[in-house]
């Protein structure tokens, strides 16, 4: 009488889970993401800023985190136009 020990269930696609190795855009995300924190932390003095014409003083780190949010959304929004473009050619 010989006793099996039982097989490891497979996933409803019949293939076993693997894993999935960690895309390299998060790991410079969380990079980005670091560096932006010290160098926000390290400018906390008050600046005044001029844009056109309009002239106001505010916390450096106020400036370069809108800065970074600015950044942030063109970058997505350049990624966005290039993508639906390749859609729209195929």
């Amino acid at each position: 009488m010989s006793t099996q020990s039982p097989s490891p269930s497979p996933r409803p696609g019949g293939t076993p889970a693997e894993k999935k190795p960690i895309p390299w855009r998060l790991y410079a995300g969380l990079v980005v993401v670091v560096v932006a924190l010290v160098i926000i932390l390290q400018n906390t003095q008050a600046a005044t800023f001029e844009v056109l014409a309009w002239s106001f003083e505010t916390p450096t780190w106020v400036m370069l985190l809108i800065t970074l949010a600015l950044g942030v959304v063109i970058g997505w929004l350049l990624h966005y136009r290039r993508t639906s473009r390749k859609r729209k050619g195929k």
